[in-house]
């Protein structure tokens, strides 16, 4: 403690260090720093700016503007020569001279004017008149073609010779073709040159940006180097003694070596923080001492605080007394906790194994209802299916079955995912081998299987269901039967759309908005619907899984735009194919996002 009367080292080094401290100095030489790289930055950002912005006159009017007018040159040149051949050949309207002559006039050199039309606004106005009345010429000129064709329309209409002579006359030197020629030259000469012109100026305001460039990267930003290194130099030469001798008493306090010199004392804010380091150290030193007996079992060692406001020294000397007397009760606490983690370990691990076994049991039985894909290739010859359970178990699954000429396959999502679902999935393919022995129509099928869900699921009827209790189970599926010798599809769905896929177009089958065991039996029907197909076509049937994953680099929905689309794209591909495709999508969009519901798509090719 410092006694009255006296100053503290702390006031005589400020005292001593003035107002030209190290603060001072590194703000002093970062700033001039600052200033010289932010000029340089702000120089080199202007001149990037300008040069962008030529590069873009450049690249988006002149160049085209350039090019443009050539292409529109040759063409009308073309023309001259056309209609010279019309005039002067006796032919038929097939003629291909005769054609191409229409072709320029009526679609090539239109559609020329217009590609140049969008640049016109950003020439001159000088240059826009003047292609306003090159504009004008052609039209002029291409009314005179037009009178010529009309003069000498057929084969037959060069033997008259009043045609021939008003035909030729167009042509004559001082009459409409030869003016017009002679001013439209004029227009492509001067418009061409002046944006050659400007082209030229332009490149070589480029080089002047290029070379000004050039000089603030080379000699300017030479130059701030060089200020840099003198500042840091500067800067550094009244910091870096005192901070090493800092720097090796922090080492070797920090390695727990005691120091055997004090730090050097200068006259700045490194000399307060030398005083405060070696007052630490001494500090230390003493309560390194005590803490040693202390942590060897030695609750009996006696230590002095450094004064009365050592906040540390007092915590020791009460932590010395804490160990003391809580050593035995942690000891037996420790014991006891121990052996009730392991128990509760054992029994924990025993659940587990029993529920693994249960859900691999389950997967064992659901994966036996499912057709493997030899019973799918006795239906189909071509049939993929990616198949995608949440868990390891799914209350999604597929159906195929075949009647004579008769086909039949359908998706189906039962409520719920995991154990619920599998058991959800057993009692809904139960019910749909049992229909299917009496019924093959889908719109029947999905009327017979909503009865018996409804008989097994709500036997009570749905009068006693309460808004706030009722749970809605059952299934949404597609269900498709195909007539191969009639080449004829028929289809019925709850809530799960039917999509078909012809020479890259996709057609879309609507559901019936209605899930089985959602509404009374005998109340409503399901809607049947009936399309022709064509050899290639290619079905599929979806339940809602895929479209619903997140993922993708917004974390959004895949959504069922983007599947229509993926769809199109996989259908010329074989079954192998179409399933590495959708395993390879799902994947790609997913990411590390968790699969949020069991996924199931069918692809039949016809």
């Amino acid at each position: 403690m410092i006694r009255n009367g006296s100053t503290s080292p702390t006031t005589e080094l400020g005292q001593k260090r003035g107002k030209w401290g190290i603060g001072w100095r590194i703000s002093l030489g970062f700033g001039l720093f600052g200033v010289a790289v932010g000029a340089l930055v702000l120089l080199t950002r202007h001149t990037l700016e300008e040069s962008r912005g030529l590069g873009q006159h450049i690249d988006g009017v002149l160049t085209p503007s350039i090019q443009s007018l050539d292409d529109l040159d040759r063409s009308v040149s073309e023309t001259r020569i056309l209609i010279r051949h019309w005039i002067s050949v006796q032919s038929g309207p097939k003629d291909p001279e005769k054609l191409n002559l229409l072709h320029l006039m009526d679609e090539e050199v239109p559609e020329k004017l217009a590609s140049i039309r969008h640049l016109v606004p950003l020439w001159g106005p000088d240059l826009q008149a003047r292609f306003d009345s090159m504009e004008t010429d052609i039209e002029h000129l291409f009314l005179a073609y037009i009178e010529i064709t009309r003069l000498l329309p057929s084969f037959q209409a060069y033997d008259d010779p009043l045609a021939m002579m008003d035909a030729e006359y167009y042509a004559l030197d001082g009459s409409s073709i030869p003016l017009f020629t002679a001013s439209i030259r004029n227009h492509f000469d001067a418009l061409s040159e002046a944006q050659t012109d400007a082209l030229t100026a332009s490149t070589a305001d480029m080089g002047a940006l290029g070379d000004r460039l050039q000089l603030y990267a080379g000699n300017v930003a030479l130059g701030v180097l060089i200020l840099g290194i003198i500042i840091a130099w500067a800067v550094t030469r009244s910091i870096v003694g005192p901070v090493n001798s800092l720097k090796r008493a922090l080492l070797y306090m920090g390695r727990g070596v005691p120091l055997e010199h004090e730090v050097p004392i200068s006259s700045d804010e490194i000399g307060e923080m030398a005083v405060a380091v070696n007052r630490l150290a001494d500090g230390l030193n003493r309560t390194r001492e005590f803490s040693l007996k202390v942590g060897g079992g030695n609750f009996g060692a006696d230590y002095v605080p450094l004064s009365e406001d050592d906040a540390l020294g007092h915590a020791i000397v009460k932590m010395r007394d804490d160990l003391a007397s809580n050593e035995m009760e942690l000891e037996g606490k420790v014991q006891m906790r121990t052996a009730e983690v392991e128990r509760q370990k054992a029994h924990i691990e025993s659940l587990y194994g029993d529920l693994k076994d249960s859900i691999n049991y389950a997967e064992r039985i659901q994966q036996a209802i499912l057709p493997t894909a030899m019973d799918r290739s006795l239906v189909f010859e071509e049939a993929a299916v990616f198949y995608r359970p949440r868990d390891v178990v799914s209350g999604d699954f597929y159906w195929f079955h075949a009647v004579g000429r008769i086909r039949m396959f359908a998706a189906v999502d039962c409520t719920g995912h995991g154990v619920p679902g599998a058991f959800m999935s057993l009692i809904g393919h139960h019910a749909l081998e049992r229909v299917t022995k009496v019924y093959t129509q889908p719109d029947k099928v999905l009327d017979q299987l909503n009865r018996a869900a409804c008989d097994l699921l709500r036997p009570q009827g749905f009068e006693n269901d309460q808004a706030e209790e009722y749970v809605q189970d059952g299934m949404d599926l597609a269900m498709v039967s195909i007539d191969r010798e009639r080449m004829e599809l028929e289809y019925s769905g709850a809530n799960c759309p039917l999509y078909m896929v012809r020479k890259g177009m996709l057609q879309e089958l609507k559901p019936s908005k209605m899930a089985i065991a959602s509404f009374q039996p005998g109340t409503k029907t399901y809607e049947m619907q009936t399309i022709q197909l064509v050899k290639g076509d290619v079905v599929f049937a979806a339940t809602d899984g895929f479209a619903d994953q997140f993922g993708g680099p917004n974390g959004k929905k895949f959504m069922r735009k983007r599947f229509r689309e993926l769809m199109v794209q996989i259908a010329s591909l074989p079954a192998s194919g179409m399933e590495e495709a959708l395993a390879s999508a799902f994947d790609d969009w997913r990411g590390s996002e968790e699969q949020v519901d069991d996924v199931l798509v069918i692809g039949v090719r016809i």
